[in-house]
């Protein structure tokens, strides 16, 4: 799945080709899977696409932002799998989900693993959305304190005895984290993800903060982890401290066996010693 890091990625590098270009030909596969949501739906998708310039492209949170001459923007979020530019057919994955073509005979794909949400909407829309249009603070953006990490906290006031890992990957709370990034933060932060928001001391929040920061500046720097593929298919360098390729090695810190659990429907890996 896409994060910060590797959406920052994808928007940098689509913004160096597709500014200025136009869409010749869009086309969704009908054989899509069941959780690739796309708005409006594919033939009028498709049609409201053909014939649009692309005038710059943004990124926030999980959603890589197309904006377009007609005043839309063409939102690709909450994906995962694969984003790629091509020259020609002969670079194509076996499977493509939604397919582009643009005036200099340059193609993109898309390719969905899980689920994946395309939508047309303008800004009205997107501002209006109920969950596209309620980021919580960037990490990534200039600004981001603790302070900032405080407040959308006591914005969960209802919900102290709330998991931190269900916290951090709620993106109306803190943009950009999902299951894979939240593993590397609590590890830095020394964190469980079943500590409740209710019991973070001062210095806990000092820790988690500097470990969001570090953790994703580090790792938009490598452009993204070495699990995700950029926009012209070529790995992110970010190596992670803790995934599935860890599970049973010896901790980095203390030595201990990395554990394996399923926690808040995800895998969770990390340290019983160094994290409590």
């Amino acid at each position: 799945m896409f994060e910060s890091p590797e959406v920052r990625t994808l928007a940098g590098q689509a913004r160096q080709e597709l500014v200025g270009r136009t869409i010749a030909a869009s086309q969704v596969s009908e054989a899509r899977p069941r959780f690739l949501s796309v708005s409006p739906e594919p033939p009028a998708f498709s049609k409201q696409l053909t014939g649009r310039t692309i005038e710059r492209v943004s990124s926030t949170g999980k959603s890589i932002r197309v904006h377009l001459d007609s005043g839309e923007i063409l939102v690709i979020g909450e994906t995962g799998g694969r984003f790629h530019l091509h020259d020609s057919h002969a670079t194509f994955p076996k499977k493509v989900h939604w397919q582009t073509t643009l005036d200099d005979g340059r193609m993109l794909t898309l390719t969905i693993q899980m689920w994946g949400f395309l939508a047309l909407m303008t800004d009205e829309e997107l501002s209006a959305h109920p969950y596209l249009g309620s980021d919580g603070p960037d990490p990534l953006r200039p600004g981001f304190s603790v302070e900032m990490l405080e407040e959308s906290i006591r914005r969960r006031e209802r919900e102290k005895n709330e998991p931190i890992k269900a916290f951090l990957i709620h993106g109306p709370n803190i943009a950009g984290i999902g299951n894979g990034y939240l593993q590397d933060i609590l590890f830095r932060a020394r964190l469980s993800p079943r500590r409740k928001l209710a019991d973070l001391t001062d210095e806990d929040l000092m820790r988690l903060h500097a470990a969001i920061t570090e953790t994703l500046a580090e790792a938009v720097r490598e452009g993204g982890r070495d699990t995700e593929l950029d926009l012209y298919g070529e790995p992110g360098g970010y190596v992670p401290l803790l995934d599935r390729r860890q599970a049973g090695a010896p901790c980095p810190a203390c030595g201990e066996p990395i554990q394996k659990t399923q926690y808040l429907g995800g895998a969770c890996y990390l340290c019983p010693v160094c994290q409590t």
